[in-house]
């Protein structure tokens, strides 16, 4: 059913207020969509968000006061101007008369059909206000006694009246009666239902609230509905709309009665009702009773429902054909499609879910945080599974002349591009092609219907910072040539200096970074040579020239820069350092700023920061099958010493910090040493090393161990004072992540011994060590089988049997991996896991290269070459990928 004016109003305003969530209102408009009738009402029966908080939304919005009607005394001249069948059938309650003006509270005050209703028959001026449904009830059942309606007082009437339910739970010893009194204020002011309160304050357990309000009833509480499996026949005593409406399913009769296992026990009158027959009804949890809906009902929108609820179908005749008519042409569930798509197997969708039912959220958020399914599947698959088209910003550019029709606030407000003509209609590509706000407004801004299409929010993103965010760099860079070749001795450079940093070089140097975020650069190189100003963006570990800027543009351009990262302009002799927060769009980042005195002047290198939002799970960090259980189960030690490895650029920091994302918990005290602070990770005490004050790394860990902490994480173990108090933190009971320089997880332990630690304290303290490289992935949109180089193969010490039944792959080269035919990087690691035979080949002080054979023989260790020609066998990057970043 399509939404009224205002539902989609209320939506937007509780979506903007932050009094729903996406996922909770996109639910409450699916429930909609088949069962009708207010918003509102879905909202609050769903326990998405309570009555008097939607009102409070709409006062702050909208201006419409919320009055309290058990404390009013109405006017009788206002009573007297709005006859009772008319009060009763808009939900307003006349209140006070004010010469032409009416004051009326309506529960639905954003319908306009009712305001006009009450409009007409008084002829006066209506002002607006908004009550509970429960006062506006009990108001006009006790002011208009022709009705005959009987309408219990509010509760805000009943002087302290606590609900039976709390006082069920302070008997059953769950909540303290103080709780109770406290939960009850908090409700004055929210209006939730006092149960719901109560698990949002995590004083009780869903569970615990429906174990309590069956036993209040009289009845059953059912911990699994799962396990009922209801004939056809009885579930067609419901439409599925009704099952919704109701939240409530058939799932037995014996003796001419009816169970029914519902999540609300104030509906057995309205089940009964449409059912014709006694009911016994059972209570489980909403989740749970809806889960049991869409198993047992699985069309949307059918026919023989949608008929109904047209009138042209009677129930009963629904009813008659829906025993002798086969279900078919059901929608398929999204972990079904992902399945018959090849994107994921049964196993982790099942996996997923178990994960989704515990943590929460939607199953394919679960996924993709997960490392099971990347965001351009997730699209792919959604577009399956809704039929609608998938575009790929690639394959399927924008339309130039129509990916400016909507405003850049818009598109940004609902993350959506629009990308072609068809006809009169315009294909907009949408993250989410559910999102009937956006359709609504699309359709009004461009006067055109929208067919919506499906690309992943990323691409989309990156289209409306190209099309909205960018400025025009050829013009630009005329505008800086321009400028240069005016310059004319000291005064004229003077004068020229002051035009340039005004106009062309702060919007240049905005779009060098913007382009740099688009392009997923780690580093951005400014360059001054003799004859021009070149500007290079590090891109999956490899430089690629961007552009080239005018000679003269280098002051400006770094005096831009400097003052973005708040440098001293005038000082360009030495090394400086600094930090640039970037926001501009959807671009928000940070970036570490390094400049340096060259032979034709100062280069600037940025650092580009990835958010601390963005650090991967264990799950995404590529890790193999051989190495991931045996990683997670290191990492969970209580104590002992974990050591990161590899050379700068091999992805210490992001494993560092993704070990600590799913280690810290909240009962946990988690202290780090860094040198900077790269990433700030809310939850965890982050110190930075200053050694100009005397803040070093050893210095800073005396103090930590001062500090009752559970984990330390050591940005980097330098030195042998820094090793050894590590060394010591982790045999008095606390666990140290650190990293280390060292090309190889052997090597780690010589390391240590280089640096004083004794081979004994080694063996007792460290619990294993992660060695790792980044190598570039295949790209995957032009990727081709392909034969192994002999000579690649030789210098790997391998051979073609080797290869057997494995497929190489390569990348082509096209426009989405910049023709390199690699797009993103991935980690091979080698994981050393210190257990009994390798403790004593260290306390024995061997060597590297013997540590290395007792732990590929004795502790089943793969090497970081063995672990990248596998995943170069599973076609996932080179061999000569793993032979430029391997030894050994």
């Amino acid at each position: 059913m399509a939404l009224s004016i205002g539902d989609r109003r209320l939506g937007a305003i509780l979506l903007e207020q932050g009094y729903v969530n996406d996922l909770d209102l996109q639910k409450a408009l699916d429930k909609h969509a088949e069962v009708g009738g207010r918003l509102a009402d879905i909202l609050i029966d769903g326990g998405m968000v309570g009555e008097k908080r939607i009102a409070r939304a709409v006062e702050e919005a909208l201006g419409i006061p919320l009055v309290n009607l058990t404390v009013l005394t109405p006017d009788p001249r206002a009573l007297g101007s709005v006859k009772a069948q008319v009060a009763l059938a808009a939900l307003a309650f006349p209140f006070a008369l004010e010469g032409d003006t009416l004051r009326v509270a309506f529960v639905d005050p954003l319908n306009n059909l009712n305001l006009e209703t009450v409009e007409d028959a008084s002829g006066l001026n209506v002002e607006l206000y908004q009550a509970l449904r429960e006062q506006v009830q009990w108001a006009i059942a006790s002011n208009y006694p022709e009705l005959n309606l009987e309408a219990a007082a509010p509760q805000e009437a009943q002087d302290g009246t606590v609900s039976l339910l709390g006082q069920r739970l302070v008997s059953r010893g769950i909540i303290s009666e103080e709780q109770l009194m406290s939960a009850l204020e908090q409700q004055k002011q929210s209006g939730e239902p006092i149960g719901a309160l109560l698990i949002n304050l995590k004083l009780i357990t869903e569970e615990q609230l429906y174990e309590t309000l069956a036993e209040q009833a009289g009845t059953v509480f059912v911990r699994n509905p799962r396990d009922y499996e209801p004939p056809e026949e009885l579930l067609g005593l419901l439409l599925r709309a009704d099952a919704l409406r109701l939240s409530a399913v058939p799932v037995e009769e014996r003796e001419g009665s009816i169970t029914v296992i519902g999540s609300d026990p104030r509906r057995l009158a309205d089940i009964e009702a449409l059912m014709g027959k006694p009911v016994h009804l059972m209570l489980g949890r909403p989740n749970d009773v809806e889960a049991l809906i869409d198993r047992c009902y699985p069309q949307r929108g059918r026919l023989g429902e949608a008929m109904v609820q047209q009138g042209s179908l009677s129930r009963s005749q629904l009813r008659e054909a829906l025993q002798v008519q086969a279900r078919s042409g059901k929608v398929k569930p999204l972990g079904e499609v992902i399945v018959d798509l090849g994107f994921a197997g049964s196993e982790e969708i099942d996996a997923a879910l178990q994960k989704q039912t515990s943590g929460g959220g939607r199953l394919e958020d679960t996924l993709v945080q997960s490392g099971k399914l990347s965001p351009e599947m997730l699209a792919r698959s959604l577009a399956a599974q809704l039929g609608y088209e998938f575009l790929d910003p690639v394959q399927n550019p924008p339309d130039p002349k129509v990916a400016l029709l909507i405003p850049e606030s818009t598109a940004r407000r609902y993350v959506v591009v629009p990308m072609r003509l068809q006809g009169n209609s315009l294909v907009v590509a949408m993250k989410d092609p559910r999102n009937v706000f956006a359709l609504d407004d699309l359709r009004l801004l461009t006067g055109r219907d929208i067919v919506p299409a499906v690309m992943a929010e990323k691409d989309i993103v990156r289209l409306i910072e190209r099309y909205f965010g960018s400025q025009d760099m050829a013009a630009l860079n005329e505008e800086l040539s321009k400028n240069s070749r005016s310059r004319d001795k000291e005064r004229e450079a003077q004068q020229d200096q002051t035009n340039l940093d005004d106009n062309a070089v702060v919007r240049v140097v905005d779009s060098i970074i913007r382009e740099a975020a688009l392009q997923e650069a780690s580093d951005i190189h400014i360059e001054p040579t003799e004859h021009s100003v070149r500007v290079r963006y590090r891109v999956d570990g490899t430089l690629r020239d961007h552009m080239e800027l005018p000679k003269g543009s280098a002051l400006s351009v770094l005096a831009r820069i400097k003052i973005l990262g708040q440098l001293d302009i005038a000082e360009r002799r030495v090394p400086q350092d600094g930090r640039v927060r970037f926001k501009k769009g959807s671009i928000d980042l940070d970036l570490r700023l390094s400049t340096l005195p060259t032979l034709y002047g100062e280069k600037a290198v940025m650092r580009l920061l990835q958010k601390a939002s963005n650090i991967p799970e264990v799950e995404q960090l590529g890790l193999s099958e051989h190495n991931f259980q045996r990683f997670t189960d290191l990492i969970e030690k209580p104590n002992g010493i974990l050591l990161i490895t590899g050379p700068t650029g091999s992805g210490k920091s992001f494993s560092s910090f993704s070990i600590l994302k799913r280690i810290a918990r909240p009962e946990k005290n988690t202290t780090t040493i860094e040198d900077p602070v790269e990433y700030e990770i809310p939850g965890i005490n982050q110190s930075q090393v200053n050694p100009v004050a005397g803040m070093t790394f050893a210095r800073a860990l005396r103090a930590f161990l001062r500090q009752d902490p559970d984990i330390i994480f050591v940005g980097e173990i330098r030195d042998a004072e820094t090793a050894k108090i590590a060394t010591e933190a982790a045999l008095t009971g606390h666990l140290v992540v650190a990293t280390l320089h060292t090309n190889d997880a052997p090597g780690a332990v010589t390391r240590l011994e280089e640096m004083g630690v004794e081979n004994f304290n080694i063996g007792a303290a460290l619990i294993g060590v992660l060695g790792q490289r980044l190598v570039r992935k295949v790209c995957q949109e032009c990727k081709t089988p392909t034969n192994a180089d002999p000579d690649v193969l030789r210098r790997l010490g391998l051979n073609d049997k080797d290869f057997k039944g494995a497929t190489l792959f390569r990348g082509a080269g096209c426009p989405r991996c910049g023709g390199t035919g690699y797009k993103g990087r991935m980690g091979i690691h080698e994981l050393m896991v210190v257990d009994d035979p390798l403790r004593r080949a260290i306390g024995k002080g061997m060597s590297a290269s013997d540590l290395r054979d007792v732990a590929i023989e004795k502790s089943d260790m793969k090497t970081l070459r063995m672990d990248g020609i596998e995943k170069a066998m599973a076609g996932v990057t080179t061999l000569e990928e793993v032979l430029a970043v391997t030894s050994v």
